[in-house]
């Protein structure tokens, strides 16, 4: 029965991947798609939504999904969303002349359909601190038996597909050019289109004494899938002198873990009824980034977009040297491309924190932060939306 299925699943994989060769291409047609098809989340959707806002006179953008509830709620918005196996989703991927993704094409939308006709936009998720795609894992790639290169002739629409990436500047265009396999003339240093949340207009307010100070607390992926991850207790944390020193110097804590990770089920049972600690679960923590005054983290690439908002950032390896020893290799070594002074408990992180609340940063730290962020980003950044125009700009070319 599982042969059957798989070969039924094969021949109508098939008949749609020739369609896609044979079908005309929409020029003012884009699809969007995120996260495997189960979010609506990342570079995507802030560019999806920018061209709906400014250009949906001359570009139809449509958003893809593989979850019902996502077709819903943007319906309910008024975007023009399909499912990916749906009629409509299915044509509307054929006709696109623009597939943009964020993660690999046979994730993100429904692959055969999209044909090499069809441009495909690699938008990413991130500056990587750690190696990616093929800087990371070709070298340990296994040749394929007889059976593992049949099926790969027999699934084109699978293989690893992009024909515009894009980038945050120099350093940026190189790297990700080598880690995508695709000419530097390829790589669009135009920045990232979740990124114009920090150009938007904020209430700007003067960091006195008495002023809430919002920081949150973003470490990177550990262990397994839904595994817990303990860097709290076995760091100093106390839940009853955190909040003490929390409340005392009017400091909000929000606990943010990677998706696939969560906190010990004890912390969490300690912080619910908090005042000044929380737990954030949201599924795109673009939407609030920038109402934050501080960034804690590990090793997270998000303080690479954060540079963005000139706000401070607490590095915490808590593990660094075990860090160093057991992740997959780094582009850069850590401590050139991080801010110091570092923090290695969370002692360490409440002084720090309560230090930055309640003084001036020093001038080698602000020399520092200079430094990185343009190491890192463009300097020419103007407008609210200044990554998206940029992009949709180059697109349209």
């Amino acid at each position: 029965m599982n042969k059957i299925k798989l070969i039924s699943v094969l021949v109508i994989n098939l008949f749609f991947y020739m369609l896609s060769k044979v079908i005309p291409k929409n020029k003012d047609l884009w699809v969007f798609g995120a996260w495997f098809g189960q979010k609506y989340s990342d570079n995507p959707k802030f560019f999806f939504e920018f061209v709906n806002v400014n250009h949906s006179d001359n570009t139809k953008a449509v958003w893809i999904t593989k979850n019902s509830n996502i077709v819903k709620n943007l319906q309910e918005k008024g975007y023009c969303v399909y499912h990916e196996r749906s009629i409509k989703g299915i044509w509307h991927q054929l006709r696109a002349s623009k597939a943009i993704i964020c993660q690999s094409l046979h994730d993100d939308l429904f692959s055969p359909c999209i044909g090499k006709r069809t441009e495909v936009v690699q938008l990413w998720h991130g500056i990587p601190l750690k190696k990616i795609m093929f800087d990371a894992f070709s070298k340990n790639k296994r040749r394929k038996n007889l059976i593992g290169r049949l099926f790969d002739w027999l699934t084109p629409y699978n293989e690893h597909r992009n024909d515009i990436v894009i980038a945050t500047g120099e350093l940026t265009k190189n790297m990700l050019a080598k880690a995508f396999k695709v000419p530097t003339n390829k790589v669009l240093t135009c920045g990232f289109p979740r990124n114009d949340v920090f150009f938007e207009n904020v209430e700007n307010v003067e960091n006195v004494e008495n002023v809430e100070f919002k920081c949150i607390y973003m470490p990177t992926f550990r262990g397994g899938i839904a595994s817990e991850c303990d860097l709290f207790e076995k760091y100093g944390f106390e839940i009853k002198q955190m909040e003490a020193e929390l409340t005392k110097h009017n400091i909000h804590l929000t606990l943010r873990m990677h998706p696939v990770n969560k906190p010990p089920s004890r912390i969490v049972e300690q912080i619910k009824n908090s005042k000044v600690i929380k737990l954030d679960n949201g599924d795109d923590i673009y939407q609030s980034i920038q109402q934050y005054d501080c960034l804690i983290t590990d090793y997270s690439s998000i303080y690479f977009d954060f540079l963005l908002s000139n706000k401070p950032i607490v590095f915490a390896p808590f593990d660094l040297e075990f860090y160093k020893k057991c992740e997959r290799a780094l582009y850069f070594e850590f401590e050139d491309v991080t801010l110091k002074p570092y923090c290695y408990s969370w002692n360490n992180i409440l002084e720090r924190l309560i230090e930055l609340k309640n003084e001036s940063q020093s001038s080698e730290y602000q020399k520092q932060y200079t430094f990185l962020k343009a190491k890192f980003h463009n300097d020419n950044v103007q407008g609210s939306s200044p990554f998206s125009s940029q992009l949709y700009n180059e697109l349209t070319k």
